[in-house]
């Protein structure tokens, strides 16, 4: 054999194969040749437009831009981040910790859009509403939706949910709801808001990092739940409102059973998308990278509805992305009202020397293999540890031990080949125990 080809490592088995960034990545920004973007402050959310195009709304070096992942253009616009817009696409939101003003403001997302598909920055735009009162002096991190919309005559009045985090409210910080209704006639627009309602009584950790349904009726949020109850992704109703108290009622409406952090719901509610996280436990906030050992990745999960079309449940899952570097993932994901996801994507460690670089992905989730939750299942949940475990120590030794609720998620990672692979490989137990972990490598036992 030759020296060259002798110094050569030997190729990896095919089960420590696991990265991907989407079974279908439809497109990544900024692409080769496009200016880079070296920091993303927090999240970024999606801007429907007439053209059915991906836009978002995002912030880099404290500054607001809109970019069309599309055509590869962006453009600056107003204030420093948490540019958020409303589920009909007709205004952009910014909270108030992020304004001059100190003000909630709505932007007419027409005159944003103009400016982008031109080419220039829309620093000059002015708000079309500003919302000043002091429950959302120093608010931040919303979500939107149009609880309803109505038409009498040449009037149509619109009504927004707003929901925000902020800490000038003791004790601090607690989630809010504020209901905005927008009536537009001849021209001129009239907009009143209730004052801010507290959100969820249920909901009661900052870490909980709730987001709002589109229509402005559910919230899915982590929450620690009693004292000896673990955190879990959960769903509630928001089933009651109460302006003059300022209170909200709820009704826990589905528990996921595991931890995740920052979830959106689909445009039609078939769907919520989410981030796991390894080390860092939930990684609910990311302003310029994940700091290793932390790594993300994307799941997407259908709900179930009655005939009534209440949520009561969630269906099968599916794992979107695979990181095995430390410091680097894939995290806050969001759907566009196509159905297709996005989400925010890091190179480097944000605690190391590395250049940084981040990518906005766009993927298909219709292309990827989905499972049934085994997470409420004991035995399958124990068979998906091991295997999980048994990944790691065979494919990243030097990878940060799983901590509890981890290990699971990495057999997600894995086609029922490379699992099977895998068990046969590395697996040194008993023969029963081997037969068991097996069979939870194939198609029943992720059912």
């Amino acid at each position: 054999m030759a020296a060259g080809l002798a110094a050569q490592a030997p190729a990896s088995p095919d089960y420590c194969r696991v990265q991907s960034d989407g079974t279908e990545v439809l497109a990544t920004r900024p692409a080769p040749g496009e200016a880079p973007i070296d920091d993303v402050n927090w999240f970024a959310r999606p801007v429907p437009n007439p053209d059915g195009r991906w836009i978002v709304g995002f912030a880099t070096h404290d500054q607001n831009y809109l970019y069309d992942l599309t055509r590869g253009r962006r453009v600056k616009i107003p204030d420093k981040s948490d540019a958020v817009a409303t589920p009909d696409g007709r205004y952009i939101t910014v909270p108030s910790h992020y304004t001059s003003t100190r003000t909630v403001n709505f932007y007419d997302t027409a005159a944003l859009l103009a400016r982008l598909d031109a080419g220039r920055d829309a620093l000059d735009v002015k708000p079309a509403f500003v919302h000043e009162d002091p429950d959302v002096l120093d608010v931040y991190y919303q979500s939107t939706g149009v609880v309803s919309e109505r038409r009498e005559g040449d009037a149509t009045t619109t009504v927004y949910r707003l929901m925000f985090s902020g800490s000038n409210v003791k004790p601090a910080p607690w989630f809010r709801i504020v209901d905005y209704t927008f009536t537009s006639k001849g021209g001129t627009l009239a907009v009143s808001a209730t004052h801010a309602m507290r959100l969820c009584p249920q909901i009661t950790r900052d870490l909980a990092t709730p987001f709002i349904s589109k229509d402005g009726r559910y919230v899915i949020a982590h929450d620690g739940g009693g004292e000896n109850e673990p955190g879990t992704l959960k769903i509630f109703e928001i089933t009651g409102v109460d302006p003059a108290a300022q209170t909200t009622t709820c009704e826990r409406r589905v528990d996921f059973g595991f931890a995740a952090g920052k979830a959106d719901f689909s445009f039609d509610g078939r769907r919520v998308t989410f981030h796991i996280s390894k080390h860092a436990y939930l990684t609910p906030f990311v302003n310029g990278g994940l700091v290793a050992p932390t790594i993300t990745d994307v799941v997407v999960a259908d709900l179930v509805h009655d005939a009534q079309g209440r949520i009561v449940g969630h269906g099968p899952l599916a794992r979107v992305t695979t990181s095995t570097r430390e410091g680097v993932g894939s995290y806050f994901p969001a759907f566009f009202p196509d159905g297709r996801i996005y989400y925010v994507a890091n190179t480097a460690p944000k605690n190391s020397d590395e250049p940084k670089r981040f990518h906005f992905r766009v993927v298909n989730p219709d292309r990827e293999v989905f499972f049934a939750s085994f997470f409420a299942d004991a035995a399958k949940r124990e068979a998906a540890e091991a295997i999980g475990e048994l990944w790691r120590a065979s494919c990243q030794p030097e990878m940060q031990p799983f901590k509890p609720g981890e290990a699971p998620w990495a057999f997600t990672s894995l086609s029922p080949s490379q699992c099977e692979n895998l068990v046969h490989a590395k697996f040194t137990g008993d023969q029963a125990r081997k037969a068991a972990l097996l069979a939870a490598c194939g198609a029943e036992g992720r059912r």
